[in-house]
């Protein structure tokens, strides 16, 4: 019995090195006959005594039975997520605030590598035995797939022993999961001649394959795998990154050949530009390069700022464009009633997806584009995820073009279209200095300037963002199951389970004619159970969602309803202002405008859709299904930011703006999405535009979102 079990062990290590030398150094020292040879030894001797198979065996690598579900999994250590920096300049501000922190420090290297286009995981060793492997989730809790992990070859279940690195007791380190550009082409080629599922790239190929509920799904993936961080450790003295990955290099774990150290930033923006040079050359995806400071010390004073560590950046490509050509142009109807032109594409690859829709924004868009059915356009994936037309290329124009012809009846029910504009400049004139302000109309514009100064008068009037809006208002089908949408979102009432596809074909079958119809989704449970793709466990899930949902902040519900120009910061201000459902449905337009951050057109808006039938017919049984939490009266006069007005502005790379709103507001500030001579301070973050630009001459004090936290902190320094 002894010999058996030495022999099963020698064969166990002996794949497992010709695993690492086949998948990891992609320099295998046996044929593949010779492979397989080893490995049927390896199962008949496991057959023949069961009791010698260990967690870690190679035979192990594919569960037998699939799980109903994943469990969660609480990160030790938060998976941080990185910041990003787009130009040279950007990254020089970078460095600065490093520098900044460690400016007793005189030198210190940077690690460089490729940002991997994959699914985040993190992988977990005890004694050299891996245990778990996790989704990165959100960074704090992800999901535990160790059985599908288990199924990559280039994961070693057991790590090498080295005589130059002690087997820690805990090991966790982060990387990525991913498929090779090649793998990628065979995968879907097969899928393709088997009339299976085509996947758009390898990144959503990769993180599909994590999720699968059976393994052996899994293990028919092409998945491989490479480190990249540092999670929870013990036992492990090291000082810096590149020691950090030479150790997992000699306990079998693929690292990046790509990696490289550098000794400051000229030695980053030379690493960019030969890895930019040679991106279609690198046999996976990847849309840019990371640099992190590369002393572990040096990263501990450095710290981290919520969700990204101070330490790190990825420096982006960037965006991909391509050359295709518009088949037709047509209108769709949003939750608003306006219609946005849509650019239909013969189908391109742009950065990785294949694009074929693009949206055309507004009628003023298509007056400066121009756009015809038959143009050659380039497009352009804005910040690698949203498809743009950026120019049309005017030399390849068809001789029998035509302009798109604005609707004049909508698409969707056949009402007539208004011809309204966004926005109306009415610029007004006083006995001291003439301002400029922002109605809806002329008529509105008039009835604040005859409430405020009588010797006010109206000069012009400039239209900007002309629409093209539906006269139908809630009596739209589309407009209907756009606010059934809305409705049903994570901002407003969070129901999981009701998503775009689902919303249409309940309401196609006259479950689900308007919001209220959500709550009574229970009485056709029976029919619900025939429909295809839906079984007892998601209409479970579904009808429990709903359920819970009925208990909502007052807040939540004025913001799900929809109004027009009434978003998540100005129903708030009405919560607060209101209290109630019923004293905001009795609202009136001159106690509105009393409200912070409400205008003439938003408290027209407001009153408009209270007077409007649907409402009135809608509200009341809504409100009965609902249990609706008033909004408590609160000291707001001893709030620390009691008064002070705020503006955000800019993209954020470190907080979400939801997060940054929610946390101002708490401490009594009011968040205005409009800078003027009452704001008193703005927040700004990277690409800001207009907002900071009418600051700047308002001379309305600046700061950028690493001061956010010293703001909430100490908020008496900045008002």
């Amino acid at each position: 019995m002894q010999d058996k079990n030495s022999k099963y062990e020698t064969l166990k290590e002996s794949i497992r090195k010709h695993d690492y030398n086949y998948y990891v150094l992609d320099d295998p020292e046996i044929s593949d006959s010779e492979y397989d040879l080893l490995f049927s030894e390896l199962i008949e001797l496991e057959s023949l005594n069961p009791d010698f198979i260990t967690p870690e065996s190679p035979s192990q690598r594919v569960g037998s039975t699939p799980l109903d579900s994943f469990n969660s999994y609480n990160h030790k250590k938060q998976m941080l997520s990185l910041a990003n920096v787009f130009s040279e300049d950007e990254l020089i501000d970078f460095f600065t605030r490093v520098n900044k922190r460690l400016i007793d420090i005189k030198s210190y290297k940077v690690f460089c590598e490729p940002k991997m286009d994959g699914a985040a995981i993190s992988l977990i060793y005890i004694n050299g035995i891996l245990t778990t492997g996790a989704t990165r989730g959100d960074g704090i809790k992800g999901e535990d797939v160790t059985s599908n992990i288990k199924t990559i070859k280039s994961i070693p279940q057991k790590l090498l022993l080295t005589n130059k690195y002690l087997m820690p007791s805990y090991l966790e380190v982060r990387g990525e999961v991913y498929i090779s550009k090649e793998d990628f082409i065979k995968l879907n080629k097969n899928a393709f001649l088997n009339d299976q599922k085509i996947f758009a790239n390898p990144r959503n190929a990769a993180a599909g394959s994590l999720r699968q509920l059976d393994s052996k799904i899994t293990s028919q993936r092409p998945l491989s795998f490479i480190a990249h961080g540092i999670g929870e450790i013990k036992d492990i003295d090291i000082s810096s990154l590149d020691e950090f990955f030479t150790m997992l290099k000699e306990f079998g774990l693929p690292i990046n050949p790509l990696n490289k150290k550098v000794s400051d930033i000229n030695g980053c923006l030379k690493y960019y530009e030969e890895i930019l040079k040679n991106r279609e050359g690198i046999p996976f995806d990847i849309d840019g390069v990371v640099y992190k400071v590369n002393n572990l010390s040096y990263q501990s004073k450095l710290g981290e700022v919520s969700r990204s560590p101070r330490w790190a950046i990825a420096h982006k490509f960037p965006a991909e464009e391509a050359t295709t050509s518009i088949e037709s142009i047509d209108f769709q109807v949003g939750r608003t009633g306006i219609l946005t032109p849509v650019a239909r594409l013969k189908p391109v690859k742009v950065g990785g997806v294949i694009v074929s829709n693009c949206t055309l924004h507004n009628i003023d868009e298509v007056k400066r584009l121009d756009p015809r059915v038959g143009d050659t356009v380039i497009i352009r994936r804005a910040g690698d995820v949203i498809p743009q037309i950026i120019k049309v290329v005017l030399s390849k124009r068809p001789s029998n073009s035509s302009r798109v012809d604005i609707p004049n009846k909508c698409p969707a029910c056949g009402s007539s279209t208004l011809n309204e504009n966004a926005s109306d400049w009415v610029v007004v004139k006083g006995n001291n200095n003439q301002q400029i302000k922002k109605f809806g109309s002329e008529i509105e514009a008039n009835y604040f300037i005859s409430k405020e100064a009588n010797d006010y008068s109206v000069k012009e009037i400039k239209n900007k963002a002309a629409f093209v809006k539906c006269s139908a208002e809630f009596t739209c089908p589309e407009i209907v199951k756009g606010n059934i949408v809305h409705f049903v979102s994570r901002k407003a009432f969070d129901i999981e389970g009701l998503g775009q596809e689902i919303i249409n074909t309940f309401n196609k079958k006259g479950f689900l004619k308007d919001v209220a119809d959500i709550y009574n989704l229970k009485a056709f449970k029976n029919e619900l159970m025939e429909m295809d793709g839906f079984g007892q466990k998601s209409i479970t899930k579904l009808l429990n969602s709903i359920e819970s949902s009925r208990r909502v902040n007052l807040h939540k519900l004025i913001y799900s309803l929809g109004i027009s120009e009434v978003g998540e910061a100005t129903s708030r201000n009405l919560a607060q202002e209101y209290t109630s459902i019923d004293l905001f449905l009795n609202a009136d337009f001159d106690h509105l405008l009393g409200i912070d951050d409400i205008g003439p057109k938003v408290a027209s808006n407001i009153i408009n859709y209270i007077k409007t039938d649907f409402a009135k017919s809608l509200l009341p049984r809504l409100i009965l299904e609902l249990d609706i939490i008033k909004t408590a009266e609160v000291d707001i006069a001893n709030m620390p930011l009691n008064g002070v007005q705020v503006v955000l502005t800019g993209k954020l790379n470190n907080y979400s703006r939801d997060e940054i709103k929610e946390n101002l507001i708490l401490k009594g500030a009011k968040v205005s999405s409009s800078v003027s001579s009452k704001t008193n301070f703005v927040i700004a973050g990277e690409n800001a535009g207009s907002k900071l630009k009418k600051a700047i001459e308002l001379n309305v004090r600046i700061y950028d979102e690493n001061e956010y936290e010293s703001i909430l902190k100490n908020p008496s320094k900045y008002i």
